[in-house]
């Protein structure tokens, strides 16, 4: 299943490098999200942000992406529930396999 989104936020947003509030738009890109399946089939988000100037001259970041709380991460290709999903299998299939080789 695939989602189409797009953020209609015309606010400012920080930025990632110095925490600054710009407004000013650069551009829109779509980002792929994985998401937790709903009934049983996979999800997909393709949502569309802003990519911003920053505005702080002194800042090393000329331009940053907006970040949506809850659904977006810097540079991660998965929701937070996902990968907190994903950490979790993780860490139940790696104590198993640890308690095998321990010979618990």
């Amino acid at each position: 299943m695939a989602v189409r989104a797009r953020t209609r936020s015309g606010g400012p947003a920080g930025c990632t490098g110095c925490g600054q509030l710009s407004g000013w738009c650069h551009s829109r890109y779509v980002r792929s999200l994985a998401d937790v399946t709903l009934a049983g089939r996979p999800l997909r988000i393709a949502l569309s942000v802003r990519r911003l100037y920053c505005e702080n001259t002194t800042c090393p970041k000329v331009t940053f992406a907006e970040q949506v709380p809850g659904l977006t991460v810097r540079y991660q290709r998965r929701t937070p529930s996902l990968q907190r999903l994903v950490e979790d299998v993780g860490v139940v299939l790696a104590s198993r396999g640890g308690s095998r080789c321990s010979g618990s």
